[in-house]
Parts: structure tokens; sequence; C-alpha cells
């Protein structure tokens, strides 16, 4: 049976495929993924964020909300900001990717890696 589901830890499910609408999730207006489990476990949500670790440059392990610095000047990919070395990021979100978080930075929604990042 397939269905939708949210990855963001309000265990939304839906029967079409569309976004989170959970005001409280971290997913919030992300689309779901589709799942074809027919247990309803879903891989249980908290055992995947368990299993998957972030760790900055220097190896310290990335929460959700912690704040860290660049360590590297980067310029944004299609224009000629760049971000300075130093420059500090409050509230990061982890994503799916180990190597990569979620954050806004000069007033623009962007992903970083973590192999630019230490945690302050």
């Amino acid at each position: 049976m397939t269905h939708y589901i949210c990855r963001g830890g309000c265990g939304g499910v839906s029967e079409e495929a569309g976004v989170c609408q959970a005001d409280n999730c971290r997913n919030h207006w992300e689309l779901l993924e589709e799942c074809e489990c027919a247990d309803g476990k879903h891989g249980t949500f908290e055992e995947m964020d368990e299993a998957m670790v972030v760790k900055d440059s220097n190896g310290t392990e990335l929460k959700d909300g912690d704040s860290v610095a660049l360590i590297k000047d980067l310029t944004l990919r299609g224009s000629s900001t760049t971000f300075k070395r130093g420059t500090k990021v409050t509230g990061i979100r982890l994503t799916g990717n180990p190597e990569e978080v979620d954050c806004k930075l000069g007033g623009a929604a962007i992903v970083l890696r973590t192999e630019f990042l230490k945690k302050v």
C-alpha cells in the first residue's frame, strides 16, 4: 500500500502526495516522502534520527537549533554574495543528509555542507 509520510517528526501520513502542513513540524511545507511499508511503522523516525549523527568539521556533534560559524569564505552559487569566514549562523536545522544542514544566512534559506562549519 503506497502512502506518503513526513520525516520531520510530526508523524504525518497522507494517502496522496503533498506537503507537511503541521505547524510544529521541522519539515513544515516540505514534500512528503513516498512509503510502501505494510506494518505502518515507517521504520520508526526516532530510530532513524538516532542512527544518523551529524558532525561539524572538528567532529563535534550537531543538533537542531545549534549555532555554528563558517570556517571558510563561501560564495553563494548564482550570485556575487560571499559569506566571510567566522560568520555566525544560529538555529541550524538537520536534514536527511548527515553532510548538510539547513539555515538562514543573509536573509536567504540555504543548505550548508558540514565540512565548512564549526560549532560555536
